[in-house]
């Protein structure tokens, strides 16, 4: 299934609470859950003794538990990773996808009630992209052909209020990866070496230029705005040494090009880009700057060989891999790495 940068019957799931926010109570499958709702500013998706689990990260504190265990059923696909986002209004929802030409489950995460509220849907295997005011829903795989394009790629566009659909867009080709900002409704999709930029609002869809001889490996949408981030054949993969990451940006898209290190995620932080490349054994964190380039920090996370996302916090950077996550303090580089309860799944 393609990479995707730089996101159903009814069903309630209650959890149990304790007095006490540290101790941790068994929950559905044996899982230990906690209560660290109030303290967790972003939730990422793990599998926890073999169950899909909501996981609550609490970057003040260090610390990662599970909340929530998303109900099991026996159609679900294992063998494609299930999806978390936060929307422009603060909802928080994950899908799962389940076998055959069955419709992905969904699920709202309430954390006033410190539940899963179960929600209808219809579509199967698509990758939410929330915009300001709508929500695009974009293909994970090509499902239409003709004559002018052998293959197509569909985007549904939303409302969130209802999940009502507004229009469907086509994209030619493969979509291999989607970015997009809540702050926009603009999205960002690129396949291959080709890179468009879509209004939510329109369905105009434009194609952004690609520079000649650039890799493309990842993608962010900063207020609708496409940065393309690729990679060049040129520098050293070595620890010893650092990516050096030079902007170009114009009026239609920026692009970010990085020699040394292999881009491993990207995300956009209002004003800023994080990028997060590894070397040898090591893995290296710059912001830039998204409008000018300029490096605002840098920082080395010693023995992370390979990262799956980064999210920027009030407390620091937070940096994945498959078991554990590092906060990052940007402004010293110091590092404290702390365990998920399980394997990470998406964030």
């Amino acid at each position: 299934m393609p990479r995707f940068t730089t996101r159903r019957s009814l069903f309630l799931s209650a959890l149990a609470a304790t007095a006490v926010l540290t101790t941790a109570c068994s929950g559905p499958g044996g899982v230990d859950l906690g209560t660290d709702w109030k303290g967790s500013k972003t939730f990422v998706l793990a599998r926890v003794d073999g169950l899909v689990t909501v996981v609550g990260i609490n970057p003040d504190k260090a610390r990662a538990q599970s909340l929530a265990v998303v109900p099991q059923q026996s159609d679900d696909d294992d063998s494609v990773s299930p999806q978390i986002v936060e929307l422009a209004d603060g909802r928080r929802l994950l899908t799962v996808p389940r076998k055959g030409d069955k419709p992905d489950r969904r699920y709202e995460i309430s954390r006033k009630d410190q539940v899963l509220d179960g929600l209808t849907a219809d579509e199967r295997l698509r990758r939410l992209l929330p915009g300001r005011t709508l929500v695009a829903e974009v293909a994970g795989l090509p499902d239409a052909k003709s004559a002018q394009h052998p293959t197509a790629s569909s985007v549904l566009v939303k409302d969130p209020a209802n999940w009502t659909t507004k229009r469907e867009l086509k994209i030619p080709g493969t979509i291999d990866l989607a970015a997009s900002d809540p702050a926009s409704d603009r999205i960002c999709l690129a396949g291959g070496n080709k890179v468009s930029g879509a209004d939510l609002t329109t369905g105009k869809v434009t194609p952004v230029a690609v520079p000649s001889g650039l890799d493309v490996v990842n993608l962010a949408c900063p207020s609708g705005h496409p940065v393309i981030v690729g990679s060049t054949s040129t520098g050293s993969t070595s620890s010893a040494d650092s990516p050096k990451a030079t902007l170009t940006r114009t009026a239609a898209s920026t692009t970010v090009t990085v020699a040394g290190g292999r881009v491993d995620a990207v995300t956009a932080t209002g004003s800023s880009l994080l990028i997060a490349a590894a070397l040898g054994d090591d893995t290296e964190i710059l912001e830039l700057d998204a409008t000018t380039g300029k490096e605002l920090h840098r920082a080395r996370v010693k023995g992370v060989a390979a990262s799956l996302g980064i999210t920027a916090t009030s407390a620091g950077w937070l940096l994945y891999t498959e078991q554990s996550v590092t906060r990052v303090d940007p402004a010293t580089g110091r590092t404290k790495t702390f365990d998920l309860p399980g394997t990470l799944l998406d964030s």
